[in-house]
């Protein structure tokens, strides 16, 4: 990923050049292919490149439009061609001229026009607007802070806050959020700082700060194919075009392989279309995090059996070596808490092996359990045959579960029927709706913590409960997405071809009874890729995780912990019973206990927290006589 950042201030006075060279240079090291600032009276911009695509290397930014506009463009198109056509360009054209003409042609909605991972930034001189805009899925990132006098806006949150310069407050409902099931996607851990939502634009005029969305999916597609068959074809060509568009890279690319079927799907579709289409997109790697010592962890012999149909070998970074740790976040900061505090070793052990292929780009499986129901359960399905009232038919389909499953009939339907009732009764009795226990009763009461235990809502409308689930399993992919910083946590570019949006309307309007049949989940991928994956793979039930090597590290690292659960911030900050947390960690310690996902994000909080007291006070202002001349500011619109 790029960076940029800018200042709009909204008296027309000119921008503070020292304010504007601070956030210039506090991005440099996002962006190693070279950057610039530039500024045009009130407004200013600044850009630091990571070029992934040939193109990208004959892109200049801020790009100063001669009709007016200056632009900032982080992202990667895959409509390429079909844009090149309505907008009447030449071929090879850039992906920044495609945006720019791309505005000139549709105003403020042309970002519904855009396909793939993107954040942007445009001033139109003329009109006197700047848009700001983010992809839908919330890939790529994109913070703002606005006050009376100007709004500020940059792709990493940590570099605006320093620029910014005020005083932090933490926001109570982000961190309801991150300790449950992620925040909403246009929080931050600030009450003064926000995001652009995913899908949105964000218009700013006149001082006014306006946010539409430009893409949501239409809850009334219900897809009727003749055959599964069709089904299956038309969801291998989706994710083909998905991973193909990704592969456009003058590098390598890597992909992560856990041997589940969302790794390994892209992984073998990539060697697919490379084979079948163009053998001059991108070469994969693939990485993988192995397991010596947490046995319950390890995929290794599904990893293998993709490997070998691959012929090519993959790079392991074995947790033994590269350890989960408890205790590598807390000498640092970071702007938001993340379960990626765990992974700091690992980030490095994985920025080292790309380097030697000067690659930037990781393939993630982030969206694949969500859209294309992993959980077998027919839950969904039962509750959408009592929502359009099928009782003959959906007494039979019990029927038949009850005798596949070895569940009661009755069972079935109390909890289909579950999904039916409001959410205030669902959070009364759904066990998935219990709080950790080690979180504060009065926060738990004024955070409606039990609401937000059942997950997100559907936004979208859909009417049908299996299409209503797969679209809050979408906005949970998107939570997750947007609620760990991947950027600025990794150092490298992730993206995920299971959102990519043809293929998210797809699997939103595909019906429910073709992704789950009796006990088996995820039946389009399994039936689409046949012949692509390996059996080992396409055959496989459930998957492992990383709780064992988790329950490990709190282990291994308790003397070098256990100080911090003495005064925990998160019980200073009345969000945990401090007891009760040191309950469940010295659980986990003596293995009565896993370690839980809610676990997990608790003591991220709590790491976040300290770094937080610990964060360093901005730098003072640069002097700018004293700026390296490649910083100085380049006045736009000034002509050649």
């Amino acid at each position: 990923m790029s960076a940029f950042g800018g200042i709009l201030n909204f008296d027309r006075g000119p921008v503070d050049p020292v304010r504007l060279q601070r956030l210039q240079r506090s991005l440099e090291a996002y962006g190693p292919d070279g950057g610039n600032a530039v500024y045009a009276g009130r407004v200013g911009m600044t850009y630091h490149a990571l070029n992934v695509t040939a193109e990208s290397r004959f892109e200049y930014q801020p790009h100063d439009a001669s009709t007016g506009q200056l632009l900032v463009w982080d992202g990667r198109l895959d409509n390429r061609d079909d844009l090149i056509s309505q907008l009447d360009l030449q071929k090879p054209a850039t992906d920044l001229a495609i945006v720019a003409a791309a505005y000139l042609k549709w105003g403020t909605r042309f970002p519904e026009q855009l396909i793939g991972d993107f954040a942007l930034g445009i001033w139109d001189e003329r009109t006197q607007t700047l848009i700001l805009a983010r992809d839908p899925f919330g890939v790529r990132s994109l913070f703002y802070h606005q006050n009376k006098d100007r709004i500020i806006w940059s792709t990493i949150l940590n570099e605006l806050i320093d620029v910014v310069d005020v005083e932090l407050t933490v926001d109570d409902n982000y961190i309801a959020g991150f300790l449950t099931r992620y925040p909403e996607p246009w929080q931050t851990p600030y009450r003064n700082f926000q995001a652009v939502p995913p899908g949105h634009t964000l218009i700013v005029k006149d001082g006014e700060v306006r946010s539409t969305p430009f893409w949501k999916p239409d809850p009334h597609t219900q897809l009727q194919y003749k055959n599964s068959d069709e089904y299956a074809e038309q969801f291998r060509e989706l994710l083909s075009q998905s991973v193909r568009g990704r592969l456009r890279s003058s590098a390598p690319v890597f992909a992560e392989l856990s041997g589940g079927l969302d790794s390994s799907s892209i992984v073998c579709v990539a060697d697919y279309v490379r084979t079948s289409d163009d053998a001059s997109l991108a070469e994969v790697e693939t990485v993988s995090y192995v397991y010596d010592e947490a046995k319950t962890s390890d995929e290794r012999s599904f990893m293998q059996s993709v490997e070998l149909q691959r012929g090519k070998p993959g790079h392991y970074i074995n947790e033994d070596e590269h350890r989960f740790s408890i205790s590598a976040a807390l000498d640092q900061f970071f702007s938001a808490p993340s379960y990626h505090f765990y992974n700091l070793n690992r980030f490095g052990a994985l920025r080292n092996v790309m380097s030697r292929y000067s690659s930037s780009v990781v393939m993630s499986g982030e969206g694949g359990d969500q859209l294309n129901m992993a959980n077998p359960d027919p839950d969904v399905i039962i509750a959408d045959y009592l929502y359009r009232f099928e009782p003959v038919v959906l007494h039979n389909l019990l029927s038949g579960w009850s005798r596949e499953l070895h569940k009661p009939y009755l069972q079935l339907l109390r909890s289909g029927a579950a999904l039916l009732l409001p959410r205030s009764i669902q959070a009364r009795y759904r066990k998935v709706a219990k709080a950790p226990s080690w979180l504060d009763r009065n926060f738990c009461r004024r955070m409606n913590i039990s609401d937000r235990m059942l997950g997100p809502t559907d936004p979208y409308g859909f009417r049908l409960p299996s299409q209503s689930d797969a679209a809050q399993g979408l906005i949970q992919a998107i939570r997750t997405i947007s609620a760990i910083y991947f950027q600025e946590y990794s150092g490298v570019n992730f993206t995920f071809p299971y959102l990519h949006r043809p293929l998210v309307e797809f699997l939103l309007a595909v019906p429910v009874e073709e992704k789950i049949r009796g006990g088996v989940g995820r039946v389009l991928v399994r039936k689409a890729l046949r012949g692509i994956l390996p059996d080992k793979v396409a055959n496989r039930r459930g998957k492992k995780g990383p709780t064992e090597a988790l329950s490990n590290a709190i282990i291994r690292e308790w003397s070098s912990v256990k100080w911090m659960f003495d005064e925990p911030r998160v019980s200073a900050n009345g969000y945990v019973d401090r007891d009760e947390l040191l309950a469940a960690v010295q659980r986990v310690r003596h293995g009565t206990e896993k370690f839980s996902f809610h676990l997990f994000v608790t003591l991220a909080t709590e790491f976040w927290l300290r770094s937080l007291e610990r964060r360093p006070v901005a730098a003072g202002n640069l002097n700018p006589e004293l700026i390296p001349p490649d910083h100085q500011l380049a006045p736009a619109f000034a002509g050649p």
